[in-house]
C-alpha cells in the first residue's frame, strides 16, 4: 500500500493565490478554452519559471507540499469556470520546466524526497499497457442493499475494501465481520493508467557502472504518450510502498524496506540530437574557432584515439560518421536517413577494439557491445513479464532503441548467429524497430548511427582469393553500410619500423604511478581536441548545423556518379556503383560540412567524401579486371562470378540431358576447362551451387541439378 498522505482540501488563499498566477500569466482565456475541449484536452500546462516569476513563495511551496499545492491550482482553474460543468472536476494542473533545484539523478534518489515534487530525466526502457484503473469505487452492503463510494488512494498499488457500510452514506452500519460488500463495477469510476520505468541513460554513467530505473505511474492524458526508447523529462510527486511476499507458514511477510515509485504530474518528451550542452566560454571560443577551418576534419582525425596509428582512412571515415549528415522528409512522406553506418572487417591484432572503444566514449549517445553478448531481443526489444506491470507483458527497449539519436557500437559482428543478426536489417536502413510479440504490436525508433567490426571468414585475409569471398557476412546487411573498410595486416618492412616506433614511443611516454610525465612527453602527446572538447564539439555541430548542398558540392558528386557509371557501359558489363553509394555520397558530403560548422556544403567536403568512398570501393568492390563491381557487396558475387556460374549450370544441364541423368565433378570440370574455366575455379564455383542448394548428390561423388 503506498505510503502517502490523502490529499487535504486546498486552503481558499491558496486557490486564490493560484487565482492570481493565471490572472497575471494571462491563463484564464486557455482555462476556458481548455473547458471547451473537454475531454479531448484536459490538462493545463504551466511553467514552473512563470509560477516563481509571479509568486515565488508559491513556487517554494509548490516542490514541497505538491499535493496540497496541485489540489488549489485545480480548485482555481474549477472557480475560473462560470459554468461548473463534468469538466470541471475534470481539468488537470501540469507544471514543466522544474528548475535544477528539483532534478534528481536516479541513483540519488533519498528519504528526503519522499512527498516532494522532483523530475528525472532519461530512457523509457518500459513500458506496460494502458489499462484501466479504478479512483472511485461504488460498493454494495449485501444486508442493507445500500450503494456507497470508497474513493482509492491515487497511486495505490493495493485495492482499498470498505472497513464498514458507512451510516453518513445510508448504510446500516455494520462492520465488514457482520455484513459483505459487492463491488459494483459498471457504477464505478475509472482512469486510463501506465506504469513506465525511466532508466538512466547511457551517457551519464561511470564506466562499468549498471544503469538504474524508476518506476512511474502515468493516468488520465498523460497514459500512453510514450514508448520504449523516448527521452523524457518525466516530474511528479515521490512515493513508497511496501511489497508483500509469501513467507510459507508464516502467510504474507511484508519487507520493512520499502519500494520507490513517482506519480507522474508532466512528462516532457526531449530530442536527443538537441540535448542541451554545457558549454563554458573558453570552450566555446574554442570550438567556434574551427568554424570554416578546411583542416578541422582532418585535425578531428588525428584526435581519434591518438595511440592507434596507420588506420587515417578508417578515422577519416568515423569522424565524418560522428556528425552525420541530415534528414530529411520528402513531400511524399518518404524519409531520407542521415546517419552513417561504418564497418570494419580486419586481420586480428589491427586494432578494431580499441578503435570502437574509444569511438563509443566519444560519440553523442553512443552504447557499446560486442557480438557474443548481443541477441536479436537485446538489439530490437524484447516482450516480458514484469511484476513491475502486475505480471502482464511490458515491452522493453533493447539497444538500438536505446541508441535512438546516437551511435551504436557493435563488435564482434561476425560471431553473432544469422537470426540474431539479420535483427539488425531493419534498423539499419528504416531506422525502426517493428515488434510483433506476446500481442504487443509497435514500431520503435532506432534513428542512430551503426559503427560495427568484424574479422574475415577464416580470421586472416588471404591474399590469393577474392576479398568478397571472404566476408562472412550476408550480402543484405554488408549492402546496408555506407563504408565498408578491408583492414589487412600485410608485412612491409618500413610501414612495420615506423608502427613499431610509434607503438614503443606510446608505452614510452605513459603515465606511470608516481611520475609526472616531462613536458617533452605531453607536447608529443598533444592533440588539437581532448576526449571532453571533441565530443562537446560534436553535440555542438549536430545540435546548430544543418548544412545544405550548394550547386558546385552537386556538380562534384554528379560527376563523379556518372564517370563511374560509364565503366559499366557495355553489354553484360558490371555495375560499379549505385543510387545507394550516391546516398552515401551526400550524407559524408554533409557531414563534413557540419564538422567544419559550415551551413553550405563546399566543393572540399564532396571531395572528400569520393576519397574515402573510392578508397572503400578499391578494398572491397574491385573486381578481377581492375573495374569497380558493386555486387560483390551488394549481392555477394561478382559480375563475372555470376557468368561463370551460368556457364557451368548449362553444362550440367547438357550432362543430365544424358540417359543416366547424373553427372561427376571431373565431368563438370572437363567440360569447364573448354569453356576457359579453371579447375580449381570451377570446383570453387561447383560448391557455391551445392551450398546454394541448386545441388544434390544422389550417390557418392554422383550429382543431380535440383531444379533441371
Amino acid at each position: 500500500m503506498v505510503a502517502a498522505k490523502r490529499t487535504l482540501p486546498a486552503p481558499p488563499e491558496l486557490s486564490s493565490r493560484w487565482a492570481a498566477v493565471f490572472e497575471e500569466a494571462g491563463l484564464r482565456a486557455a482555462i476556458m478554452l481548455l473547458a471547451d475541449r473537454y475531454p479531448e484536452e484536459r490538462s493545463l500546462e504551466i511553467p514552473f519559471a512563470t509560477v516563481e516569476g509571479i509568486d515565488t513563495n508559491l513556487a517554494d511551496l509548490l516542490l514541497e507540499r505538491p499535493d496540497e499545492i496541485l489540489a488549489a491550482g485545480m480548485r482555481a482553474m474549477r472557480e475560473t469556470l462560470p459554468v461548473a460543468g463534468p469538466e470541471a472536476e475534470g481539468l488537470r494542473l501540469r507544471v514543466v520546466g522544474l528548475p535544477a533545484t528539483a532534478h534528481r539523478s536516479i541513483r540519488e534518489i533519498r528519504e528526503s524526497d519522499l512527498g516532494r515534487l522532483i523530475a528525472v530525466d532519461g530512457l523509457v526502457r518500459k513500458v506496460s499497457e494502458v489499462r484501466p484503473q479504478i479512483r472511485d469505487a461504488v460498493f454494495q452492503c449485501v444486508v442493507c442493499r445500500v450503494e456507497f463510494h470508497e474513493p482509492q488512494e491515487d497511486g495505490s498499488l493495493v485495492f482499498r475494501e470498505p472497513l464498514e457500510c458507512p451510516e453518513s452514506q445510508g448504510g446500516c452500519g455494520r462492520p465488514a465481520g457482520r455484513t459483505r460488500f459487492r463491488l459494483v463495477p459498471e457504477k464505478s469510476t475509472y482512469v486510463d493508467s501506465q506504469r513506465i520505468e525511466v532508466q538512466e541513460s547511457p551517457e551519464s554513467l561511470h564506466r562499468g557502472a549498471h544503469p538504474q530505473g524508476l518506476a512511474v505511474l502515468l493516468v488520465e492524458d498523460l497514459a500512453g504518450r510514450v514508448i520504449p526508447g523516448n527521452r523524457v523529462v518525466a516530474s511528479g510527486v515521490l512515493r513508497s510502498f511496501q511489497r508483500a511476499s509469501s513467507g510459507g507458514r508464516l502467510g504474507v511477510v511484508r519487507n520493512t524496506t520499502f519500494d520507490l515509485m513517482m506519480l507522474g504530474n508532466a512528462v516532457e518528451g526531449k530530442d536527443p540530437s538537441l540535448e542541451e550542452i554545457t558549454l563554458t566560454d573558453e570552450e566555446e571560443r574554442l570550438i567556434r574557432a574551427f568554424e570554416g577551418d578546411p583542416s578541422v576534419v582532418d585535425k578531428i582525425v588525428l584526435s581519434l584515439a591518438p595511440t592507434i596509428k596507420d588506420m587515417d582512412m578508417e578515422k577519416e571515415a568515423i569522424a565524418l560518421q560522428l556528425f552525420g549528415g541530415v534528414d530529411k522528409r520528402h513531400p511524399d512522406g518518404v524519409r531520407t536517413r542521415g546517419d552513417i553506418h561504418v564497418l570494419l572487417i580486419g586481420d586480428p591484432g589491427t586494432a578494431k577494439s580499441q578503435l570502437l572503444r574509444y569511438v563509443a566514449e566519444v560519440a553523442l549517445h553512443g552504447i557499446y557491445t560486442s557480438g557474443k553478448g548481443a541477441t536479436a531481443a537485446g538489439l530490437t526489444a524484447a516482450a516480458v513479464k514484469d511484476d513491475f506491470a502486475g505480471g502482464r507483458w511490458v515491452l522493453e527497449a533493447g539497444m538500438l532503441v536505446l541508441a535512438d539519436g546516437g551511435m551504436a557500437v557493435v563488435d564482434e559482428l561476425d560471431k553473432m548467429t544469422p537470426e540474431d543478426r539479420s535483427a539488425m536489417h531493419e534498423a539499419l536502413e528504416q531506422q525502426s524497430v517493428s515488434i510483433a510479440k506476446a500481442g504487443i504490436t509497435a514500431t520503435l525508433n532506432a534513428r542512430c548511427s551503426v559503427l560495427a567490426a568484424a574479422n574475415p571468414k577464416f580470421g586472416r585475409f588471404n591474399r590469393d582469393k577474392p576479398i568478397a569471398d571472404q566476408l562472412d557476412l550476408p550480402p543484405t546487411l554488408l549492402s546496408r553500410f555506407d563504408v565498408i573498410f578491408s583492414i589487412e595486416d600485410k608485412p612491409e618492412p618500413e610501414r612495420d619500423r615506423l608502427l613499431a616506433s610509434q607503438i614503443l614511443l606510446s608505452h614510452q611516454e605513459s603515465d606511470r604511478p608516481g611520475e609526472t610525465p616531462t613536458p617533452e612527453a605531453l607536447a608529443a602527446r598533444s592533440v588539437p581536441f581532448s576526449m571532453e572538447l571533441l565530443k562537446k564539439y560534436i553535440a555542438y555541430a549536430r545540435q546548430r548545423v544543418r548544412p545544405a548542398l550548394s550547386a558546385e558540392a552537386l556538380k562534384a558528386l554528379e560527376d563523379f556518379y556518372v564517370r563511374v557509371r560509364k565503366q559499366g557501359e557495355g553489354k553484360n558489363a558490371a555495375v560499379p556503383i549505385t543510387a545507394r553509394q550516391l546516398e552515401a555520397l551526400i550524407r559524408l558530403s554533409e557531414a563534413g560540412a557540419r564538422a567544419r560548422l559550415s551551413p553550405v556544403v563546399g566543393v572540399e567536403d564532396a571531395q572528400r567524401a569520393i576519397r574515402v568512398v573510392e578508397n572503400f570501393m578499391t578494398r572491397v568492390s574491385r573486381d578481377e579486371k581492375g573495374g569497380f563491381d558493386v555486387d560483390l557487396v551488394m549481392t555477394g558475387h561478382s559480375h563475372s562470378q555470376r557468368e561463370r556460374l551460368e556457364v557451368l549450370l548449362t553444362i550440367m544441364r547438357r550432362l543430365q540431358d544424358r540417359p543416366e541423368r547424373t553427372f561427376t565433378l571431373a565431368e563438370v570440370q572437363e567440360e569447364a576447362k573448354g569453356e576457359g574455366i579453371e579447375t580449381n575455379r570451377s570446383e570453387a564455383l561447383f560448391f557455391v551451387l551445392r551450398n546454394q542448394g541448386e545441388l544434390i548428390e544422389v550417390r557418392p561423388n554422383t550429382w543431380q541439378l535440383v531444379r533441371f
